[in-house]
Parts: C-alpha cells; structure tokens; sequence
C-alpha cells in the first residue's frame, strides 16, 4: 500500500500552480457566469418565440429584467478589479486583446440593455415615453447580436490560459 506521500498531486492542483494562482472571486465569476446563461437563454427566447405566445413572453420578459439589473450591477461591480488585478499579469497578448474586446462587448449589452429598460423605469415612475420604433429595433438588434458575440467571446476567454506554462516562463518549452 502507497503511503500518502508518495500519492501524485491531484490535477487540479497542478493546474492551479502551473497556470496561476487561486482567486478568491471565483464564486463571483461563476455567479456571473450563470446569470449572463441565463440572460442569454431568456434573450433567445424573447427574441425568436415569443411572438407565438405573448403571455407567457411576458413572463420571460419580466425574468429577462429580473436578471439583467442585477447582473448588471454585479459586473460593474466586479469588473474594474478584475481587469486591474488580471491585466497585469497576463502573460499572453492574445489573451488580453481579446480579453478588452469581450469588455467592449460586455459594455455595448449591458448599455444597450438598460437603454432599453429606461422607457420601463420612466414609465413606473409616472411618466410616459419611449424609445422610437427605429431606435427601439436597433437597441433590440445590438443587444441580441452583442449578447451572442460576448457569450462566444466569453467561452474563448475561460478557455484560453492566461499565463504562460512555467517551462516557457524559464526558456524551456514543455514537451
């Protein structure tokens, strides 16, 4: 029988000290990340089949800006320490030119998404205006296509290293 000493170290744990060091906002992360799936999911549906049914596209309306405001507020909250704290350490310029055009991305949405949510609020609050038709179509249309841009944009970031292998760091290439 192995003694526990001589057990390799599990594969996460390499991972974690081959690549980088463990976050404490990990959770955050994973929070946003299940929020914007979700935001992503209910926007398809407002989107594409709504119109069949729009009683029960209300509901996905209301939970669509029930998720949004808060998700919003959540990555505006988290997103300047993240770049602050990541952007220096990246190691891969690839990695953080496509890390700035994901926040682009992220900026149009969430932008064009409380754009499209002040007609709502001003309208709860007493008043009564709204965007034009025009300008209604073309918020919907930036948010839909920049929403799908930043959900792919989003899986290239999470699965691209940020730092580079430690051999390589040293001069050697890993083999």
């Amino acid at each position: 029988m192995k003694s526990l000493e001589t057990l390799p170290e599990p594969a996460c744990r390499r991972f974690v000290l081959e690549y980088g060091p463990k976050r404490a906002g990990v959770r955050r992360a994973l929070a946003l990340s299940l929020l914007f799936a979700v935001l992503v999911g209910t926007g398809l549906h407002l989107e594409f089949l709504a119109g069949r049914n729009w009683n029960a596209g209300e509901a996905v309306l209301l939970a669509h800006l029930a998720v949004g405001l808060p998700f919003a507020a959540l990555f505006l909250s988290w997103i300047g320490g993240h770049v602050l704290r990541g952007l220096p350490r990246s190691e891969r310029p690839v990695f953080s030119v496509l890390g700035w055009l994901l926040l682009a991305k992220f900026v149009l949405v969430i932008g064009t998404g409380l754009m499209m949510a002040l007609p709502t609020a001003f309208f709860l609050a007493g008043g009564g205006w709204f965007w034009s038709f025009e300008a209604t179509h073309v918020l919907t249309f930036l948010h839909l296509w920049g929403s799908l841009a930043a959900a792919v944009g989003l899986l290239a970031h999470l699965a691209m290293r940020h730092w580079e292998p430690r051999a390589v760091r040293h001069g050697r290439r890993p083999s």
